[in-house]
């Protein structure tokens, strides 16, 4: 949801963000006006992934709220434990889907075109849902030749995850929002100290990109000279300046453990890695800022996943407004408040208060989503890190590399 293989590694994670205001979720049952309709009836069915008890209590507290709002509706809740993206094309091929479902940024624009997802736009002109309620970059990333086909529930950037009091114990002083690529190498430098590394790059394409467009690079012409400088600077942490190391070459499974476990004083995650440390490695003095400012300004990735509607479904009056209630305003807020994700709803910023909260959300804006390649992300993504690798590993120089890369993934782009 491939070629993310540090995600993969969290996959689990993937919707969760740092502890942005604390609480815990509870019943909550809406005002009569929120979401509820004395027409609407029937059953309908959602389905999604099940990435941890916790999401799935969540959601069911949600789906329970919005059938007391509408009580002729009968919601069923149907998570798909593995292979979510194979399960439902093989029922939307079987004509089997449900009425609601998740569609994962990563595949959106292949299901898009084939006309399996109901547009929207009718369906948001009678609720007086509007566009701009939501962050422009996720809506569009689940439109269609100026059709809207998905919600986006909530969605993760990467930010760059520092470790305090390593900073401290070098003298370091802390990354801001404004830092350079010059900040961070210079940065990466004075952390590097014995076993421990300033910065874990993992040989990933979903690393690499926000790199890549911040020199003003693209990968049509990947391998010019603004690509080359991305390159350059992404592997010369390790290749150059020895101050990276691929995460396998110190025994862990992805950057985000090499932080954990004190072995890297940054890494670039998404709200996984807080989450995680949250959790699970409350000992970690940790903060969350932007990413560092390329030559042509930033840029970032963005993962999102969207409630989209089967253009199949038998009740799409239900089916919409149990999606419109599911990203609404005070059903965001609700999961905000549980600390559980980012909402992509504008006018919800100003909740956001935590700082490393904070610095995730604000990445949204000048981020690009994570299906640069449309239905060929995955086969480009394999190919760039397959060309990452080969120079991080000392095998290929940064040129050979992508002239490579770029003959390989030109029939991709197309």
């Amino acid at each position: 949801m491939n070629s993310r293989k540090s995600l993969l590694a969290v996959i689990a994670l993937v919707a969760l963000i740092v502890a942005a205001c604390g609480g815990t979720p509870g019943a909550n049952t809406p005002s009569a006006s929120a979401g509820a309709s004395a027409a609407l009836s029937g059953e309908i069915r959602i389905s999604g992934w099940s990435s941890s008890p916790t999401e799935d209590a969540l959601l069911t507290d949600s789906i329970n709220a919005f059938m007391t709002a509408n009580p002729n509706v009968k919601v069923k809740w149907e998570p798909i434990a593995k292979d979510y993206d194979t399960v439902l094309k093989t029922n939307i091929a079987a004509g089997t889907e449900a009425d609601v479902f998740y569609v994962d940024i990563f595949w959106a624009d292949s299901i898009m075109k084939t006309g399996k997802l109901l547009a929207l736009d009718d369906q948001m002109a009678k609720t007086g849902t509007s566009k701009s309620d939501f962050v422009p970059s996720l809506l569009n990333a689940f439109s269609y030749n100026g059709k809207v086909y998905g919600i986006p529930k909530d969605f993760n950037t990467l930010g760059l995850v520092y470790n305090k009091d390593l900073f401290k114990a070098a003298n370091v002083k802390e990354p801001t929002n404004d830092w350079t690529w010059d900040d961070l190498k210079t940065a990466a430098k004075a952390l590097t100290k014995g076993d421990v590394v300033g910065l874990s790059l993992p040989a990933d394409a979903a690393r690499f990109m926000p790199f890549l467009w911040a020199a003003g690079g693209d990968l049509a012409a990947i391998n010019n000279d603004k690509g080359q400088a991305a390159t350059d600077f992404y592997t010369g942490f390790e290749v150059k300046d020895k101050v990276s190391k691929l995460p396998s070459e110190i025994g862990m499974g992805w950057a985000g453990e090499a932080f954990e476990k004190g072995k890297a004083a940054m890494v670039f995650e998404g709200g996984w890695l807080p989450a995680d440390l949250n959790n699970n490695f409350k000992s970690v003095n940790y903060g969350v800022v932007q990413l560092p400012k390329g030559s042509a300004g930033k840029a970032n990735l963005i993962f999102t996943v969207s409630y989209s509607v089967s253009a199949k479904t038998k009740n799409p009056d239900a089916a919409w407004a149990l999606t419109n209630y599911l990203t609404g305003k005070d059903n965001q807020s609700k999961v905000l408040k549980a600390g559980f994700a980012l909402p992509t709803r504008q006018a919800l910023s100003s909740e956001i208060t935590n700082p490393n909260s904070k610095a995730i959300f604000d990445g949204a804006p000048y981020g690009k989503p994570f299906n640069y390649a449309a239905a060929n992300t995955g086969k480009v993504n394999d190919e760039i890190n397959k060309a990452l690798e080969s120079v991080m590993l000392g095998k290929s120089s940064v040129k050979d590399a992508l002239d490579k890369l770029s003959t390989t993934i030109k029939p991709l782009l197309q």
